[in-house]
């Protein structure tokens, strides 16, 4: 007979075994994986910001990932182009992408930045990227101070689009029948105001043309004018100079011809994309746009009767564009600049054309489409593409080979530090000249003295002394140290005057609060501390940060800007008192005892939990001069014309507080927890004592509500002087800035111009403003707060 244990040492042999066996599997499993983890380790992953998500560019960077095994393309569509804020901040958090697809005319601002490596010695080097290859626009455009920051990869110009149909009606054709486009300023006016209809209600119902509908803007027809923007060397801006005067009154001559800016801004706000564009549905004649048109008409609506023209010019003047596009550029910082720079030489190359080319020519003949090739700023590019896929109808062949001719003769945006700012106020230039606020050369002017000033901050830079790192160190620590202190003699004293169970509760709470606390400490409280230093400094988020005294708060009083957004920001204080009546009228209703009551009270609460995007746009449409619900109704119930709204500069603050009345259900629940509380004996005393319906209103609800009232108002101060997102989705601040509201220019001090120290100043000074505003009626409550209880 065996002994016991000699059954539980077979047991355990086998056990062993088992272990043994899946220990050698494993060793097997390592030893056969162990060269492909090598490989994947030593694997380069290449990020790429700003990727156009598109078959042909797909297919592009598979090819190269298959010619560059070691290489691992991750694409993201984010952080490039025109979305500076991600990448600022990727740079100065030290990880940024490898390769960046950037909006051209931004180079110069980014290269000054010291933001993009130069790549010059690249090009020296491989001799595969050639400067004579490419368009002058093109290339020049990425050229900051006789250096190459970055190489273009897209481009566009601008050509006279116009419906052959409209033109013919209105009799624009010679003896043989065929159709005459406007070649200079003068006629392009008369057929402009020729070619516009109206309803019987004189609202527009087709236009001619509309100076800035398209892809035109003021560089247009400054250049086309003899114009020039800012001088040779950079340093003076030269928007407000005759030429460029006049071509901005020419514009305004057209809109006033065509009955104001803001009608024709009322009409185009009507359009719509795709099929229901309006130069194919017929409410524009005539537009100057890029030469991306020709393919989404070809793909849209071939069948389409329209020609192309050079843009119309002056008076006795050859005729010109310009010309715009993105570039690959390879941040300071990439961690992988010569795979970086491989990729930049595969997709500049023409065998990446000419994939990327067929790649889309099959996808739109896949839909049936026609397909019309892109403008390369590579000649040569441009060229292979032609032999292969240029546009067999003739009408599509003859518009792009003259978009190409005209790329001989494009202007470019100039390469400057203070791009962005001079696109802004050429921009604001002319809303504020058609809109009738400014004359175009007292628009110009502000707007030069503007861009003039930009340029000074760099070129004539105060010799600000670089801040010491101690000192903001030492000043952290110090009010760390300080708040401790505070904290821990607070807490001992509270201790010291509890119980001993008290204590124990005491401890507890603060053991609760401490998550919290530390979140606030080093998520919140360092931001702050951080902020009041940056505004009496000087600071772009790369460089380092420079001590300018009180230099900020010193240009605060002499900023236009900074005036106006405050005046509009304290109109919008107006929508306070008349939210807070509007939402208690609405809980007073939904007070009462009705059948289907919680019905009633989630359909007034749901429009405040609607996400504030999703309700600007909503309200866009809804006060749509032409279509929208607000004025149809008015129309239609009352015979009204309603105003122009949004595009109006009288009545675009009134729209956004009319779209706030919208969202009253969220005061409706804190006022109907007030009406709640009020106890029924007080109304049936009134009664009682012959008091009715408005008196009972007046000496019992109101008083019994005034804490409700006192919160209110103070949350609701505080909330409009935060006003930012309508503004930013539905106006970007216009027209002629009567919605730039104090934190929309906050925001464009901070994230479009990187002017960190002036921000941080905007923001104290607002911080300022709402304490000193809270703690006045703070004061002025004591005197008509009732608190229950109180005697």
């Amino acid at each position: 007979m065996r002994a016991p244990w000699d059954g539980r040492l077979a047991c355990v042999r086998r056990r062993l075994g088992v272990v043994v066996l899946f220990l050698a599997w494993m060793a097997c499993v390592v030893a056969s994986a162990s060269p492909t983890l090598a490989r994947e380790q030593r694997r380069v992953r290449l990020t790429v910001w700003g990727w156009w998500n598109r078959e042909g560019y797909k297919q592009a960077a598979a090819e190269f990932e298959r010619r560059h095994p070691h290489i691992e393309i991750v694409t993201s569509t984010a952080g490039g182009q025109m979305d500076e804020q991600k990448l600022m901040t990727a740079i100065a958090g030290g990880s940024p992408p490898d390769v960046i697809n950037r909006d051209r005319f931004s180079v110069g601002g980014w290269a000054a930045r010291d933001a993009f490596l130069p790549l010059d010695e690249f090009i020296a080097r491989d001799g595969a990227i050639r400067a004579e290859d490419y368009y002058p626009a093109c290339w020049n455009e990425a050229v900051y101070e006789g250096r190459v920051y970055a190489i273009p990869n897209s481009t566009d110009d601008r050509l006279l689009f116009y419906n052959e149909d409209l033109l013919r009606q209105a009799g624009f054709v010679d003896a043989a029948g065929e159709v005459i486009p406007p070649r200079t300023w003068h006629e392009l006016k008369h057929y402009a105001i020729k070619m516009t209809r109206r309803d019987a209600r004189g609202n527009l119902t087709r236009v001619g043309f509309v100076p800035n509908y398209g892809n035109s803007w003021l560089y247009l027809y400054g250049w086309q004018n003899g114009g020039r923007f800012l001088s040779e060397d950079g340093r003076t801006c030269l928007l407000n100079e005759p030429a460029i005067v006049g071509a901005l009154e020419w514009v305004t001559g057209v809109y006033d011809a065509l009955g104001g800016a803001t009608a024709v801004d009322a009409f185009t706000a009507t359009f719509q994309g795709g099929e229901l564009d309006p130069l194919l549905t017929g409410k524009v004649a005539m537009k100057i746009d890029g030469n991306a048109v020709l393919n989404f008409i070809a793909s849209t609506r071939p069948d389409f009767n329209f020609g192309v023209a050079p843009p119309p010019v002056p008076e006795g003047r050859e005729p010109l564009t310009w010309s715009g596009g993105f570039s690959w550029a390879i941040p300071r910082g990439a961690k992988h600049p010569e795979e970086a720079w491989e990729f930049i030489k595969w997709m500049s190359s023409v065998e990446a054309g000419l994939l990327i080319a067929d790649a889309e020519y099959r996808w739109n003949r896949s839909w049936g489409r026609l397909y019309v090739p892109e403008i390369s700023p590579n000649k040569r590019v441009n060229e292979a593409v032609l032999q292969r896929y240029a546009p067999r109808h003739p009408r599509f062949a003859r518009a792009f080979r003259l978009a190409l001719e005209m790329m001989n003769r494009s202007r470019y945006r100039p390469v400057t530090p203070v791009g962005q700012v001079l696109w802004d106020e050429h921009v604001r230039a002319m809303d504020l000249a058609i809109h009738k606020k400014l004359t175009p050369r007292q628009a110009l002017d502000a707007g030069t003295r503007a861009v003039q000033k930009a340029l000074d901050r760099i070129h004539k830079r105060k010799p600000y002394p670089p801040l010491d790192p101690r000192v903001p160190i030492g000043i952290g620590a110090a009010l760390s140290l300080a708040g401790l202190g505070l904290f821990g003699w607070g807490l001992r004293r509270d201790l010291r005057q509890r119980r001993r169970p008290g204590r124990h509760e005491t401890l507890a709470g603060f053991l609760f609060i401490a998550p919290w606390l530390a979140g606030f400490l080093l998520l919140t409280a360092g931001p702050v501390v951080a902020s009041i230093l940056l505004s009496f400094c000087e600071y772009d988020v790369l460089h380092p940060v420079a001590w300018a005294g009180l230099d900020n708060y010193r240009a605060l009083p002499r900023d236009p800007l900074f005036w106006k957004s405050l005046g509009n920001t304290l109109f919008m204080v107006l929508g306070v008192p008349l939210g807070m009546a509007v939402s208690l009228g609405v809980a007073m209703l939904l007070n009462a005892r009705v059948k289907g009551m919680a019905f009633y009270r989630t359909i007034y609460y749901l429009p405040a939990i609607v996400p504030a995007v999703a309700s600007s746009i909503l309200w866009i449409w809804v006060l749509n001069p032409q279509f929208g619900l607000v004025n149809v109704a008015l129309q239609r119930l009352f015979g009204i014309t309603g105003p122009q709204w949004l595009q109006s500069e009288l009545w675009s603050k009134p729209s956004i507080l009319l779209m706030g009345l919208w969202g009253a259900g969220a005061g409706m629940i804190i006022w109907l927890a007030g009406l709640k509380g009020i106890p029924e004996t007080l109304y049936e005393a009134a009664e009682i004592d012959g008091a009715g319906g408005w008196a009972a209103f007046r000496h019992v609800t109101i008083p019994m509500l005034s804490p409700y009232i006192f919160f209110n108002l103070i949350m609701g101060v505080i909330g409009t002087f935060q006003i930012f997102t309508q503004a930013y989705i539905m106006t970007s601040g216009g027209p002629v800035d009567s919605t730039l509201f104090y934190v929309y220019y906050l925001f464009n001090n901070a994230f479009r111009y990187f002017k960190m120290g002036y921000a941080s100043a905007l923001a104290w000074i607002l911080f300022v403003i709402i304490l000193a505003l809270t703690l006045l009626q703070l004061r002025l409550g004591k005197r008509w707060v009732y608190y229950e209880g109180e005697k």
